[in-house]
């Protein structure tokens, strides 16, 4: 955090957010808002559920977190199988102040592809950079989502996986830390926190 990093919440327990009922999603967002704080010392404002799962019966369960003292989520996709392609692909406010900011996507219409995971592995390098000089340009308070694992060349298979979750997690994972490098040389990369501080 001396670096400037924030602590947002990803989920105690990693389930989607459409397998709990509301008020356990609500606990567990208070829960683990409470748990951060006490050990980071800092204000918890931040929230994306694991894989963008505020669709569905949770659809509009992004109003708990205005509630809970959240100022920004990011768990809603605007693409056909995360989430809704109709949905703004750009930085909004939701009824209640909340900011949503959603993940980054390429293209427009129901064929979109995600700008993050595998599509920042194996998409052509020259075509992500101009997607990320144009969101650059816009200040358009994009996050740019990247998993730890996606560093870690090594990883063992999933045991048990379907094609696209093998894919999702193994496409274009050599030399994917040099690659993110390259793509992101130049960039003034700052903290969603900051950028609403602006906003």
């Amino acid at each position: 955090m001396a670096r400037g990093h924030q602590v947002g919440l990803h989920g105690l327990t990693h389930r989607r957010a459409f397998e709990l009922d509301r008020p356990a999603f609500r606990a567990a967002l208070r829960d683990g808002k409470a748990l951060l704080e006490d050990l980071s010392g800092r204000a918890v404002v931040g929230y994306r559920a694991p894989e963008w799962s505020l669709r569905g019966p949770a659809e509009d369960w992004w109003e708990e977190l205005a509630e809970l003292g959240f100022a920004y989520d990011s768990s809603r996709a605007p693409l056909a199988l995360l989430g809704d392609p109709r949905r703004p692909t750009r930085a909004h406010r939701l009824p209640g102040g909340l900011w949503e900011l959603p993940p980054p996507v390429l293209w427009s219409g129901p064929v979109r592809s995600p700008l993050w995971g595998w599509g920042l592995r194996v998409l052509p390098f020259g075509l992500l950079r101009r997607a990320l000089e144009d969101l650059a340009l816009a200040d358009a308070g994009t996050p740019l989502v990247l998993h730890p694992w996606e560093l870690d060349e090594g990883q063992p298979a999933l045991p048990g996986a379907s094609f696209g979750h093998r894919f999702a997690h193994g496409a274009g994972l050599r030399g994917h830390g040099d690659r993110l490098r390259d793509l992101w040389r130049g960039f003034r990369l700052i903290s969603l926190e900051a950028w609403l501080a602006d906003a």
